[in-house]
């Protein structure tokens, strides 16, 4: 159930019976409710006196009279403690009566009132209401008029343990939205850790032009890749990819105009590759490929189709751009003695430096052929 279909009684669970139990822990009998109720005609005639007397020393606290602020206020909360005062003495502290003062420890707490303010303002009217119902409702009679008092004790005690329920009510209140707060906020730290953990990571371990993987994530995969397939006699080439030109185009047309080429080869790369295949950036205009169970006869084909897929992507305006080529070595791993991975990367770099040799796209075998494009 929302907590706006209940009153403050069924949020707190104060039954009938809770009251009853209550009145018994503070020794609130029938006889006490009959003598307050009898001096309410007492209070009535000197309602405004106690009211003003009460608030002028509340206006002298200045804490409270900040929290007060101004005149309207002032005269609201007057009226609010006559009515109170009238109550107090009506002799009838019921479901109702239980319920105003429930309400008046929620005013209290949404406003600001702490508890080491409120509970001297209750000492304050208490020996107020002493000097002023004792003597007249016993006649002046001291022995007369203590039975009133202490009934008026017991029912100002009971009001404030009601009172007290709603400032609980609210600290757990703040507390459960504290709690919700501090998990949400570090529910979102989490996730942005995790965010910023991956966006570092991501940084670590690929280019932030091309998005491929830089050469510390190459030479991870490739150490990976090599030792599987050693493992399963399977085959694996490396290709080491160089632009031919690229300076020409940094030189003449900036190098910005440079980066979109870099990029164009790298999209080149993700659309030939395989998902199983590994394109990455070492640095420069140099790139490399891992291509796990290709042999050097597939390989030079997946280059063959890179190179078309560059040109394609290249797409130089009106003929006026520098031309800009891919010499692409080769090396396959020797199964009956698998080179570590640097040497493979190595044999393939010399092999891309035999076919730079050649005129337009070319691609060469290590300790093999070398073909053009």
């Amino acid at each position: 159930m929302r907590l706006t279909d209940q009153n403050l009684s069924e949020q707190l669970r104060i039954t009938t019976q809770e009251i009853e139990r209550r009145k018994q822990l503070f020794g609130l009998t029938a006889d006490d409710e009959a003598l307050l109720a009898k001096a309410q005609p007492a209070v009535s005639e000197r309602l405004d006196a106690i009211v003003e007397e009460f608030y002028k020393f509340q206006i002298n606290t200045p804490e409270i009279e900040r929290l007060i602020g101004d005149a309207e206020t002032l005269a609201r909360l007057k009226k609010h403690l006559a009515r109170y005062l009238l109550s107090l003495f009506g002799g009838r502290y019921d479901d109702i009566y239980v319920l105003s003062r429930l309400r008046v420890g929620l005013v209290h707490s949404r406003i600001g009132v702490p508890p080491r303010l409120y509970v001297p303002s209750v000492h304050t009217l208490l020996e107020i209401l002493r000097r002023h119902v004792g003597g007249p409702v016993a006649g002046g009679q001291c022995n007369a008029c203590l039975p009133v008092l202490r009934a008026l004790e017991k029912i100002m005690l009971f009001d404030l343990s009601l009172v007290f329920d709603t400032y609980m009510q609210a600290l757990a209140g703040q507390v459960e939205r504290g709690r919700a707060d501090l998990e949400a906020y570090a529910k979102g730290l989490e996730q942005e850790v995790a965010r910023r953990t991956r966006q570092l990571e991501e940084q670590a371990t690929h280019d932030p032009l091309t998005g491929l993987p830089n050469r510390r994530s190459l030479f991870e995969s490739l150490r990976r890749e090599t030792a599987h397939a050693a493992r399963h006699g399977t085959p694996l080439t490396l290709a080491y990819m160089d632009l031919d030109g690229f300076k020409a185009v940094n030189d003449h047309l900036g190098h910005q105009e440079g980066d979109r080429v870099l990029v164009a080869l790298a999209q080149a790369l993700k659309a030939t590759l395989r998902v199983e295949d590994l394109p990455a950036r070492m640095g420069g205009d140099e790139f490399c490929a891992v291509l796990p169970g290709v042999d050097l006869d597939q390989a030079e084909a997946v280059m063959r189709r890179l190179f078309t897929a560059f040109e394609a992507l290249r797409a130089p305006q009106g003929g006026q751009d520098p031309p800009v080529t891919v010499s692409a070595g080769l090396a396959a791993l020797e199964l009956d003695a698998p080179q570590a991975p640097e040497t493979l990367a190595r044999q393939a770099d010399q092999a891309m430096y035999r076919a730079k040799a050649l005129p337009g796209h070319a691609v060469a075998r290590a300790g093999g052929d070398t073909a053009g494009g």
